[in-house]
């Protein structure tokens, strides 16, 4: 005896996606589906467990990074040239004030 195939909702369900992620997963070429007409889509059980088997992967768990720590006064890289223009900026003001 065949396998029953699945709907469209049946697939969303099992898989915890929507109706337009399983659409769209399709249209895409990332989800086995079989199109019986234009508008019908069906999908194997069997095809699915394979895929999902390929799509697992082996979590390798990381030790979690320290943030670095920077001083709120400490200047950034390759400021310079800001620094310059915001340094003749302000003389200039300055020299307008005096006038």
């Amino acid at each position: 005896m065949r396998e029953k195939l699945m709907t469209v909702d049946e697939l969303a369900e099992m898989l915890g996606m929507t109706k337009t992620g399983i659409y769209q997963g399709v249209y895409h070429k990332r989800i086995p589906a079989i199109s019986i007409s234009k508008k019908c889509l069906r999908f194997s059980p069997a095809e699915i467990q394979e895929w999902l088997n390929k799509k697992k992967t082996h979590v390798v768990e990381k030790e979690p990074r320290t943030p670095v720590r920077r001083s709120p006064g400490r200047p950034r890289k390759n400021c310079s040239a800001k620094n310059d223009y915001i340094s003749r900026l302000v003389e200039q003001a300055k020299k307008e004030v005096r006038k």
